[in-house]
């Protein structure tokens, strides 16, 4: 046997690997997080602990139901939990989603996300976001079966668009801060432990393409190997990165990221930390959209002709709040719409009273300005009443319900996108179903 197609077998051993630690991974995360695979609904109820074959159809609104009587007959131990099992049911409904934007979150998880939209953060004082890039029928695509002709390495493992831990924001003062991390970095690993990411498998099968085509030698293919493998042994999925470092209030964590090209290491030692609430800091006014912020945003302006507004760090904004300092800013009309791709008509986002004689209005903003934060930003701008200064905003446009289950646990999910009303005609959405 020729070297080349040894190293082609071994290579092709090391994307075998690969996908087995991803897959691993994969089972391991939804066993943490009790994610289930929720059957097909043409599968026989009375053989869902045995036969996959038998075509019965079940009709959706009887499903959960009969599934759920079935657990309690024939389980080894006592099933009396309804509501354990509902919210099993949610979570993996809103997981087959595949959008890293709509989570469910068990009870603690749930109560740290409650917590830091009031400005109240747990783990080490930022806000996180998992960004893929793609679509979700995008990376469904870069999934599929490579089809006739392809490789046996192409079939083995196909490349998966897994998102990445991106820091949006950092709480002033807190211990990010003071460790200097930025909004934009990218967690790379936290204590030894690589957050698996499609990078590295793209990189290692376009190398090992180089080297079929003898376009690079065997010794650099080996290095990406190697790397891989050390790289594999000691290894997480990003939503399980995103709880070590989003909650807990005591600990360090030692966590590598990468900004700009280079990798940067902190220690971090976690600690409560909190982002100030409403108020004025160098002549501009600081406004997260939560519940109270209208009142006081109202008495602040009052009789001035022209306000700046602090929008940075700004995240997990309340839209009904949002709207709330809407109608205290700007006159009466349409200021956008909220749109979905499921064929039906846009919601608009309407200012029914509003203010008739509404200041001149400056925003700060910059990448850490994302979801209702921006489109706050972008409605006054988009209709001429603000003015944008600073970087641009986060590219985070999702609308997001937030519902909290009877037990404690909760999930967020996407249901519309907005676009602003003068903006392109085009919407997209990065990570998400389109």
């Amino acid at each position: 046997m020729s070297t080349t197609t040894k190293s082609v077998l071994s290579a092709t051993g090391v994307i075998a690997a690969i996908a087995t630690v991803v897959v691993g991974l994969e089972a391991r995360q939804h066993a943490d997080l009790g994610l289930i695979q929720a059957p097909s609904s043409n599968m026989s109820i009375d053989r869902l602990l045995a036969s996959r074959t038998d075509d019965v159809n079940v009709p959706a609104g009887d499903y959960f139901y009969n599934l759920s009587q079935k657990l309690k007959e024939q389980y080894v131990e006592p099933v009396s939990d309804d509501q354990k099992l509902a919210s099993g049911a949610v979570r993996g409904m809103i997981g087959s989603l595949k959008d890293p934007q709509s989570l469910y979150m068990d009870k603690n998880q749930f109560t740290a996300f409650v917590n830091a939209r009031q400005g109240q953060f747990e783990g080490i004082g930022a806000d996180f976001d998992l960004v893929t890039g793609k679509s979700n029928a995008q990376a469904e695509a870069a999934n599929e079966d490579p089809g006739p002709g392809a490789t046996a390495e192409d079939t083995m493992v196909m490349v998966r668009d897994i998102p990445r831990l991106q820091v949006v924001s950092v709480v002033p003062g807190g211990p990010a801060d003071k460790a200097k991390v930025q909004v934009g970095d990218i967690a790379y690993s936290i204590d030894g432990h690589w957050i698996v990411d499609s990078k590295l498998i793209q990189k290692f099968r376009t190398a090992q393409k180089a080297f079929i085509a003898k376009k690079m030698p065997l010794s650099e293919l080996n290095i990406i190997r190697n790397e891989i493998r050390a790289k594999a042994d000691h290894a997480m999925l990003p939503l399980r990165g995103r709880d070590l470092l989003f909650m807990g209030k005591t600990g360090t964590v030692t966590v590598v990221w990468e900004r700009g090209g280079k990798q940067i290491t902190t220690k971090i030692t976690k600690a409560p930390s909190h982002l100030p609430g409403f108020g004025v800091h160098n002549g501009a006014i600081l406004l997260p959209f939560v519940p109270s912020s209208a009142k006081s945003l109202k008495q602040e302006i009052e009789g001035k002709s022209a306000v700046t507004l602090d929008l940075r760090n700004n995240t997990l904004g309340d839209l009904a709040s949002m709207k709330q300092c809407l109608e205290v800013l700007v006159p009466k009309g349409n200021y956008g719409d909220f749109v979905t791709f499921r064929h039906e008509s846009p919601t608009p986002l309407v200012v029914h009273n509003g203010n008739s004689k509404p200041p001149k209005i400056t925003l700060i903003t910059d990448k850490s300005t994302r979801g209702i934060a921006e489109i706050f930003a972008l409605a006054l701008s988009s209709r001429g009443y603000a003015s944008l200064t600073g970087e641009s905003t986060g590219g985070d446009r999702d609308n997001r319900s937030i519902v909290k289950l009877p037990d404690g646990s909760g999930y967020t999910l996407v249901t519309s996108v907005y676009k602003p009303k003068l903006g392109s005609t085009a919407v997209a959405r990065k990570g998400g179903a389109k």
